[in-house]
């Protein structure tokens, strides 16, 4: 394509990588599912190469780069973009929020719009790596609807990051094989047992903890050592039955090696797909357990060093249209932060609970924190008791 040069690979899916972060200057320990990086068909040109316009100046430039999670974006908003500001745009693709992270602190300064998950806005935010926002060149902002369009606990005042999309985490089982209602993690725990070998949770401890907490009745994000404890005796109960601590479940669920697993919503649309391309039937469910579970966002920011700060700000203006914010949910299968998008999207995303939960259960919904270094090491701890067991 004339405007574009993008980089195809093997799909890894958006939550095939979570974390736990401590404050501040801490490293982030993430769990990875798989997977190779790609490597972009050019090199980011430096700050300094590209002369490193202001964000305040109205000239677009010519290039863009975006650094993504693969698989990302809906492919014919990036198209129109490039077409109808003659901007060349260049997509590279991270497999973490931790490479995220890492590649822009070992001076990968090229890149202009990245989309990392909310607790790594606020990281990027502290560590002065984020340019802040001009809302006023931004004006397609106004179609963001609450509580995505002020207040956000990572990003308070809008400074740093708009909504890109969300999602949640649950359960996922194949309604061909487990005939019985799930609807809580008391369901999950329960059936566990009665279909032992059948059964894998993600490989990531903040997923796995988080869920178990909240079977429990307490909050995604405690730090409090007797509800930690409290957790840890209930996961070595459910570990026997599970066939592995997987985070490409959604594999085993496409191949019937495994009927249920604690899930993030997007990677049972993935599970289908692969069923259906296998002539399997499309008998993977989701729901978010009664007892509540995690609510994430991913957020556009520009980088402090942005090479095309004017074609960045463009760029996301015109993803946060409503008619090209209902492609990228058509696209990926999660949610946008905008109501009036949904105008402009088929039933079968909008109706579907998996992706656009009820008002209800979004109330019984958490973000993840970001966590102090101490609840951080005794998380770990926890974990590594419950694998090593």
């Amino acid at each position: 394509m004339k405007h574009n040069q993008i980089i195809r690979r093997q799909r890894i899916t958006r939550r095939g990588f979570l974390y736990v972060a401590g404050i501040g200057g801490s490293a982030a320990l993430l769990a990875a599912c798989g997977g190779q990086t790609a490597s972009p068909t050019s090199a980011p040109p430096t700050a300094a190469s590209a002369g490193a316009p202001t964000a305040g100046s109205a000239a677009l430039e010519k290039e863009l780069y975006i650094y993504n999670w693969a698989d990302y974006l809906s492919q014919d908003n990036v198209d129109r973009f490039s077409k109808e500001n003659d901007v060349k745009v260049t997509l590279d693709f991270y497999q973490s929020n931790e490479d995220l992270l890492a590649k822009i602190e070992a001076g990968g300064t090229g890149y202009d719009v990245v989309a990392p998950t909310g607790y790594m806005v606020q990281l990027m935010a502290d560590k002065g790596m984020l340019l802040p926002l001009d809302l006023s060149r931004i004006p397609n902002y106004k179609y963001m609807s609450p509580p995505f369009d002020k207040g956000r606990p990572h990003d308070p005042d809008n400074k740093w990051s708009v909504t890109k999309d969300w999602g949640t985490t649950g359960i996922a089982w194949n309604t061909e094989k487990i005939k019985e209602d799930v609807t809580s993690l008391e369901d999950f725990w329960n059936l566990a047992e009665k279909y032992s070998g059948k059964v894998a949770v993600m490989d990531s401890s903040p997923e796995v903890i988080g869920l178990t907490l909240k079977a429990l009745g307490y909050s995604y994000n405690s730090c409090d050592p007797a509800e930690l404890d409290a957790a840890l005796k209930k996961l070595l109960a459910l570990k026997p039955h599970l066939k592995a601590f997987d985070s490409s479940y959604f594999d085993l669920l496409a191949t019937d090696e495994i009927w249920m697993s604690l899930s993030w919503n997007g990677d049972v649309f993935n599970a289908n797909s692969k069923r259906a391309a296998a002539g399997k039937p499309e008998s993977i469910s989701y729901v978010i357990a009664k007892e509540g579970g995690e609510l994430w966002e991913d957020d556009w920011v520009i980088l402090k060093n942005a090479p095309h700060p004017n074609a960045a700000l463009a760029w996301i203006n015109f993803v946060l249209d409503p008619q090209n914010q209902a492609k990228e949910s058509e696209a990926t299968f999660y949610a946008s932060g905008e109501n009036e998008a949904k105008k402009y999207m088929s039933e079968e995303v909008t109706t579907n609970h998996a992706i656009y939960p009820a008002d209800e259960v979004l109330a019984k919904l958490e973000a993840v924190q970001v966590l102090p270094g101490d609840c951080l090491q005794a998380r770990e701890e926890l974990w590594t008791k419950l694998k090593s067991a």
